[in-house]
């Protein structure tokens, strides 16, 4: 027993060891208790050296996550990347999550692709496997809890639609080339335009989450397209770099602007007007459902592969609605 313990503790503490090496931000924890792991790898876990790229969405996550596991009384391990555009270092923290070998992980991939192999062989280990949020290639996961991305993108469009005439060329910002939220919330957007007829779309630009590279993106579309009537934002950070680029340029209410999620900026540039309507996630539910999804693949029970936590799109003049305020002030 003795000698088992201390081949464990070797082994774990290499991980670690190649961890730190390798320029992780984060430490895999050990348990000496004997109880069945769980970890969450997040997109992002925030970096002390780019705060302004961390996000409050994930913030609600953590709350929604650690919520359900004191209902269960669980003690997940959360790790992840300081930022999201961290592809490389999600995919290596999840190497070296599988190869624990945990019970169970919740995974929220930043690359619908490059995380795939990884997500099959944790299903291969027999890794109970729940994905949030961003969805993986394959049918590795055993649940996707998330926002329908695509209804969600729709929403977005038919908003635009709404306040800019058709003869008004509107513009996408998105957050990283290949997640699948990026993916599925630009096809969705895209349609939602095209519904009521055909909108000039000068292009969808990728500001990889960093308001101020979406702040330098917007400037640029509106000093190169002097006519241009909106802009979709596709989440909280291209949100907000695109509200300071248009605050800061004196077009408030001219230049039209519909974006993802809910920050205190969000919410202050809603209540401004250079914000016009938002597309609300409801991060809480996603992190409560996946631990209580989770709980129940590894109970062997049969789960919905798609759980979809839901949208709301929100303006000014609803925003202070009973229902609408619960989710736009969460804290």
């Amino acid at each position: 027993m003795i000698a088992n313990r201390l081949i464990r503790r070797v082994m774990i503490s290499a991980v670690i060891v190649l961890a730190v090496a390798s320029g992780f931000w984060f430490a895999l924890a050990a348990r000496e208790d004997g109880e069945r792991k769980i970890m969450v790898v997040l997109k992002s876990v925030g970096a002390d050296e780019a705060p302004d790229e961390e996000m409050e969405f994930w913030e609600i996550v953590r709350l929604g996550l650690r919520a359900a596991s004191q209902e269960y009384g669980i003690d997940p391990i959360i790790v992840g990347p300081p930022r999201e555009r961290d592809i490389e270092q999600q995919v290596e923290i999840l190497a070296a999550v599988v190869a624990q070998k945990p019970a169970g992980v919740i995974l929220a991939a930043s690359d619908y692709e490059a995380l795939a192999p990884l997500a099959s062989e944790a299903r291969n280990r027999g890794i109970a496997l729940v994905t949030i949020d961003s969805a993986v290639a394959g049918d590795a996961s055993a649940s996707f809890v998330a926002t329908d991305n695509l209804r969600a993108g729709e929403k977005a469009g038919r908003a635009m639609a709404e306040l800019v005439a058709p003869d008004k060329p509107v513009a996408i910002i998105s957050h990283i080339h290949g997640v699948a939220t990026a993916i599925d919330r630009e096809r969705g957007a895209r349609g939602g335009l095209t519904e009521s007829g055909e909108f000039r779309i000068l292009g969808t630009y990728f500001a990889e989450n960093n308001p101020d590279r979406a702040y330098e993106i917007a400037v640029h579309l509106m000093m190169e397209h002097t006519d241009l009537g909106g802009i979709v934002a596709l989440n909280e950070n291209t949100t907000v770099g695109t509200g300071r680029a248009i605050r800061d340029m004196g077009r408030s209410g001219e230049v039209k602007l519909v974006g993802f999620d809910h920050s205190k900026e969000e919410i202050s540039f809603l209540e401004q007007g250079v914000i016009q309507a938002l597309v609300v996630q409801k991060p809480f539910n996603m992190g409560y459902l996946a631990i209580q999804t989770l709980q129940r693949v590894m109970a062997g029970q049969r789960v919905e592969p798609f759980i979809d936590t839901g949208s709301r799109l929100i303006r000014k003049s609803n925003m202070y609605e009973p229902q609408n305020e619960k989710l736009l002030f969460p804290f």
